[in-house]
C-alpha cells in the first residue's frame, strides 16, 4: 500500500456481518487498486469485530468509536482518518461495480472545478432489477446546488465521491440526520465547485429489510432535521419544503401509519412546512411536481443555471 493512496473509501457499518463480506469483496475487485478502505465499525453487537479482525489485506483499516455515533458521525471519523485527496462513500449493504473508483478519479483529473461526483446505479429489490440513470453532465456550482435542493438528481451515499479538502472544509456530515444527510452534505459542497454526473452505473443497491431507507415511520423526523439544517425550505424555497412534507404525509397514509401521520401533521405545522390552506398546498405541490418532472430530463438539466426567480 502506498503512503498516500489515490482514493479513500469510507464504509460505516453497524451489526451487518452477514452482508459485509460481499461489500468488501466489491472494493477489493476494483480495477483501481491504489486505495485504502476505512471501515468504521460503529460499536456493532454481532460478530462484525471478529470478522474484520480476520481480514489480512493491508489496505483495509478499521476505526472504532468509543460509543455509537450514527452514520454521519461514522463518516466523519472516516474523513478524519482518510489519507487520500479523494474520498468515496460506501453503505454496508451496497456493492461497487468494477469502475466505481477509476471513473470518478478520471473526472476529478479532467476538471479541477469538480468537487463531487454522482453516478448511475443498478437497483436490486424483491421484485425487479433496474438501472437508475443519470445523464453525462457537469453542473456548475449554482446549477448543482439548485438541482440538489429541488431533488432533480438522485443522491445516495454510495454514489458520492468528493475531494477530501472539500468535505473537510464544509465540516463533514451533519450529525443526527438520516436519509437526507447525503443531500444536505452535497448542498454545502456545491458552494465550493461543480458537480459531475456520470452516466455509467458504478454501483449496485441491494434491498435490505433492516436498511435505514425502509424505516418509513422515521421519515418525518428526518425531514425536520433536514429543515433545521436548511432553513431556506421554510423561507425562500417554501414551496419545495411544503412539497417534501406533503410527500411524507402521503407516504404515512399509504403505509397505514396513522400515528406517524398525526405526529407529522403536528410537527410540520409547528415547523412552518404546512398550514391550513389545503387548496394552496395542493396547487403548489402539483406545480413543484410538474417542474421537477420537466427539469429532471437531461436536456433541461444541461440548461439549468439556478432556482427560478419566482421561487425566490
Amino acid at each position: 500500500m502506498s503512503a498516500s493512496p489515490k482514493i479513500s473509501i469510507i464504509l460505516p457499518t453497524y451489526s451487518r456481518r452477514r452482508v459485509l463480506p460481499r461489500t468488501i469483496a466489491s472494493v477489493v475487485a476494483q480495477d483501481e487498486q491504489d486505495f485504502e478502505l476505512i471501515v468504521v465499525d460503529d460499536c456493532s453487537v454481532d460478530d462484525t469485530r471478529s470478522y474484520l479482525a480476520s481480514l489480512t489485506d493491508p489496505r483495509i483499516r478499521v476505526v472504532r468509536p468509543p460509543h455509537n455515533v450514527g452514520t454521519a458521525g461514522a463518516r466523519n471519523l472516516g474523513l478524519e482518518a482518510a489519507r487520500a485527496d479523494v474520498v468515496a462513500l460506501l453503505d454496508d449493504d451496497d456493492i461497487y461495480l468494477e469502475h466505481r473508483l477509476s471513473a470518478p478519479l478520471a473526472a476529478f483529473a479532467r476538471d479541477p472545478e469538480v468537487v463531487a461526483t454522482l453516478s448511475s446505479s443498478v437497483k436490486v429489490d424483491l421484485k425487479r432489477t433496474h438501472v437508475a440513470k443519470m445523464p453525462d453532465l457537469t453542473l456548475p456550482p449554482a446549477a448543482f446546488e439548485w438541482a440538489l435542493i429541488c431533488d432533480l438528481v438522485g443522491v445516495e451515499g454510495t454514489s458520492i465521491t468528493v475531494r477530501t479538502r472539500t468535505a473537510r472544509e464544509i465540516g463533514g456530515f451533519a450529525r443526527g440526520m438520516k436519509w437526507i444527510d447525503d443531500r444536505e452534505f452535497l448542498i454545502r459542497a456545491s458552494r465550493l465547485g461543480a458537480g459531475r454526473l456520470i452516466a455509467a452505473p458504478l454501483w449496485q443497491k441491494h434491498w435490505s429489510e433492516d436498511s435505514q431507507s425502509n424505516q418509513w415511520a422515521q421519515a418525518g423526523h428526518s425531514l425536520l432535521s433536514y429543515i433545521a439544517a436548511r432553513p431556506e425550505f421554510v423561507g425562500q424555497f417554501r414551496k419545495m419544503g411544503s412539497y417534501l412534507a406533503t410527500k411524507i404525509l402521503v407516504s404515512d397514509l399509504r403505509h397505514g401509519m396513522f400515528g406517524a401521520l398525526s405526529r407529522d401533521l403536528r410537527d410540520f405545522r409547528k415547523a412552518g412546512l404546512i398550514d391550513g390552506n389545503v387548496v394552496r398546498m395542493w396547487r403548489e405541490h402539483r406545480e413543484v411536481r410538474q417542474y421537477r418532472r420537466a427539469m429532471s430530463k437531461p436536456e433541461a438539466l444541461a440548461g439549468l443555471t439556478r432556482a427560478p426567480d419566482d421561487w425566490r
